[in-house]
């Protein structure tokens, strides 16, 4: 690595960890006035809020750190404009492209790193901070919440992984109930129920199929429960129910095997294949936003820090307008679930190549 990519690299990376910190701060602080009513009616102590925010910061950090890679970009570029860095890089013999390759590249480490957070570690943190408000911070205080819910999913004990179609959370029923049994990535029980309900403490399956898997994957044993239990399956109903999470909130993994159960039972499915494809195109913000900030911020001159900031909180607005625009259509199947995640990224990334070629000729 060149001296002068190193410089480059170094006072980005310096600017994305300013404007992190930055970030996360105001986020938690404005979610702390927000909710300081609730922590202070609950009688919440100071340990169990600062563990409630420690548990958000993933969550945090994959969200907002677009938003600082892009601040940094603008303000890195435009500091080399305004001290004729960049005409010195021309006048020897480096193009623009050339001069904002660290960039790019600290923008698909970004990238990378954003997707291993959102795949490993913000699905379990939001687990723990959903258990920590409704256990620690709301108590005994109960949320209403509809009657019938679709699309149920839960990942239980012993390795289980339940779906169902429908549930009545009054009387406690799931209709066409699947269940699978895996270990190491293999499938050893799947369990089909037209109705499974809750009586007492165990699930009273109906039409229930279950069948045992042998290692090359087929069906070593078959059974038929007309009417009865499976002690294996011994989850409770408020276990089941409290699990259930938002697209965003799951790993790629677990979102791809909701995704597969709803296909499978002819539900619709749309809204979960459109957060499946976000899981892959939200990281690349990371690099979108460097396309389009560098040949931008190339060509400011005055201004400084507040110009740079400016611009890139604009940019961002607009950029995950487009995005949230393109998820609603994706939602309501006006768009393919493809082609609603990753529009905005194709049209800023045109528009990014654009005026870097832009920048080129001046």
């Amino acid at each position: 690595m060149r001296t002068l990519d190193k410089y480059i690299l170094g006072e980005f990376a310096r600017t994305v960890l300013i404007g992190l910190a930055a970030f996360i701060t105001i986020f938690v602080t404005l979610d702390m006035v927000e909710n300081v009513d609730e922590f202070v009616d609950n009688d919440v102590g100071a340990a169990v809020v600062l563990k409630y925010y420690a548990f958000q910061i993933p969550y945090i950090f994959a969200l907002t750190l677009p938003v600082a890679v892009l601040i940094s970009s603008l303000f890195t570029v435009g500091q080399m404009a305004r001290r004729n860095e960049l005409v010195a890089m021309r006048a020897s013999g480096i193009r623009f492209a050339r001069s904002i390759a660290p960039l790019v590249a600290g923008g698909l480490a970004a990238t990378i790193l954003s997707i291993g957070v959102a795949e490993f570690i913000e699905p379990p943190a939001d687990a723990m901070v959903r258990n920590i408000k409704s256990t620690e911070i709301r108590k005994s205080h109960s949320v209403s919440e509809p009657r019938m819910r679709s699309n149920i999913s839960y990942r239980g004990k012993n390795g289980l992984f339940y779906f169902a179609p429908e549930y009545d959370t009054k009387l406690n029923t799931m209709k066409d109930l699947v269940v699978e049994r895996t270990q190491q990535g293999r499938l050893l029980l799947r369990l089909n129920a037209a109705k499974a309900a809750w009586r007492d403490t165990a699930w009273v399956l109906s039409d229930a199929w279950v069948r045992w898997f042998a290692a090359d994957g087929e069906v070593e044993r078959e059974d038929h429960i007309s009417e009865g239990t499976l002690p294996l399956v011994r989850d409770y109903p408020k276990d089941i129910l409290r699990e259930q999470r938002k697209p965003e909130e799951m790993s790629y993994r677990e979102l791809a095997h909701l995704v597969r159960k709803i296909n499978q039972s002819g539900g619709d499915s749309a809204k979960y294949r459109v957060g499946l494809n976000m899981k892959m195109s939200f990281p690349f913000a990371n690099l979108i936003v460097i396309l389009i900030g560098a040949p931008l911020s190339a060509r400011l001159r005055r201004g400084g820090m507040a110009v740079g900031v400016g611009m890139g909180l604009g940019l961002c607005f607009v950029y995950y307008g487009f995005i949230r625009v393109g998820q609603a259509l994706g939602d309501h199947s006006v768009l393919p679930p493809l082609v609603a995640a990753w529009a905005g990224n194709i049209f800023f990334a045109i528009c990014g190549i654009i005026l870097i070629f832009r920048a080129e000729r001046h």
